[in-house]
């Protein structure tokens, strides 16, 4: 049976290679936003509104400050994303780049719908971000440290953490705090997660390996035992 990722995919591709010509493309009918839509919010950012409009980043010097010179985040795709509180310049980049990867994908390498549609649902599943991990009670969370780009001119595609994956010595950032965690020896049977910047501490089993083994034992250590 199909899954949600595989049938926004489906619509996607539909919607890309019904316009032959996207940059020429203006306003699209109410029903072709939607997809739009779907889509980012399948691949797990959180949209609020898809609307015309084009965003621009700036070039940097190599010490970060702006050369003055822009450059479109989305050159092909005329709709940009808005978030809860103002643009989400991500996600309009990776609209704009899974646009592109389908209607290229076409023109260049005439590569079938099928084939399309297997990569835009292998690109949406992808771009769905681990899920935090809670480290106590009170709300902590682990966020996934920042992720890989797949490469060059895929920029927006990235590849995010997942339940299997070890834990390494940084394992993250804190969620709220925004400072970076590391895994660290504390006792003969317990590892800590420290954060950098607050200093909370957080123990665990040393056995716990991966993200998802981690996220298990920590919830096992606050069931409470009925009396």
């Amino acid at each position: 049976m199909p899954s949600k990722a595989h049938d926004v995919a489906t619509m996607f591709v539909d919607l890309v290679l019904r316009h032959k010509l996207w940059d020429k493309v203006g306003t699209l009918p109410e029903d072709e936003v939607r997809i739009l839509f779907d889509v980012v919010a399948a691949a797990g950012f959180n949209p609020t509104r898809v609307v015309p409009g084009v965003l621009v980043g700036h070039y940097r010097d190599q010490d970060g400050s702006s050369t003055g010179r822009t450059y479109p985040i989305n050159s092909l795709c005329p709709y940009k994303v808005v978030g809860k509180d103002s643009d989400h310049y991500f996600a309009t980049g990776w609209l704009d780049c899974a646009l592109r990867r389908v209607y290229y994908g076409m023109v260049r390498q005439h590569e079938s719908p099928k084939k399309l549609i297997e990569v835009m649902n292998e690109e949406i599943e992808r771009s769905v971000p681990l899920e935090p991990v809670r480290l106590t009670p009170e709300g902590d969370l682990l966020r996934e440290y920042p992720p890989s780009t797949l490469g060059f001119g895929l920029e927006y595609f990235v590849r995010h953490t997942r339940d299997e994956n070890n834990l390494d010595t940084c394992v993250g950032v804190h969620e709220f705090c925004s400072s970076w965690m590391d895994r660290r020896r504390a006792t003969e049977t317990h590892d800590a997660i420290v954060c950098r910047g607050c200093y909370l501490r957080v123990l665990f089993p040393r056995e716990v390996k991966t993200y998802g083994e981690l996220r298990q034992a920590l919830a096992s250590q606050w069931v409470q035992v009925p009396a």
